[in-house]
């Protein structure tokens, strides 16, 4: 019996042409150790393309790469450092919900977890070389369901609250202290002292526990969790 042949309109695989990638070297930012070499010679042998270890603080790259981030190593913070770059990745993530509080901050295409196998990084990280995004199908479904009840709440808001209002609350129930939120929403503190002053007032608490409490009762939305600064 002849072996079957391709389709019309599907070319003989010797032929396929492969998915051009945009970036050829993956930066992978880290911490030296044996064990960072080891993994850096891996992803060279399998992914075929150049792979450099190197401090959250090295230059930036000035050409097109995959800058793969380790969530151990970095804080928030020195993460964002690296949020521009067109291609970027987190890795040695502990649990989804350290998953959703990293994207609701920065935009990676990728998320690769702790207990991922060699196999399933090399080929998450060759997809998104070929600007495909690598995250889990829950990762997905959580954030849409995130930004659906973000818009719920932009139409609908809740007790009076104004969106930056509910914006901070959110940051306030997910332990972030004042010099936080003004870091992160770019305000003075001052302003989000005055802001916190008319959330307390509008749902009728007198102070950060007794807003915390009320927030996780009653706001129907994700609220990120804390992201923990790696020890120096």
């Amino acid at each position: 019996m002849s072996p079957p042949q391709p389709a019309d309109d599907e070319p003989p695989k010797r032929l396929r042409q492969e998915r051009p990638m945009t970036a050829t070297r993956v930066l992978f930012v880290t911490s030296p150790s044996p064990q960072t070499e080891l993994f850096v010679e891996y992803l060279q042998e399998t992914l075929k393309c150049v792979v450099e270890a190197c401090h959250h603080e090295a230059p930036l790259p000035s050409s097109p790469c995959l800058v793969l981030i380790d969530s151990t190593q970095c804080s928030l913070a020195q993460m964002m450092r690296w949020s521009h770059i067109d291609k970027i990745a987190a890795f040695n993530v502990e649990h989804e919900d350290d998953a959703i509080s990293l994207l609701l901050n920065i935009p990676f295409s990728g998320i690769f977890y702790r207990h991922d196998s060699l196999e399933q990084i090399s080929k998450g990280i060759g997809k998104i070389l070929e600007n495909e995004n690598w995250l889990t199908r829950n990762t997905m479904q959580t954030l849409i369901r995130h930004y659906r009840q973000q818009l719920q709440i932009a139409f609908q808001p809740v007790m009076g609250l104004t969106q930056r209002e509910l914006e901070i609350l959110s940051l306030v129930a997910s332990q972030q202290s004042n010099a936080d939120i003004a870091h992160r929403l770019m305000l003075s503190q001052h302003t989000v002292k005055s802001h916190l002053y008319n959330i307390f007032r509008k749902i009728r608490v007198h102070n950060r526990h007794q807003a915390i409490q009320w927030a996780h009762e009653h706001l129907n939305f994700y609220i990120p969790k804390r992201t923990t600064e790696p020890e120096s």
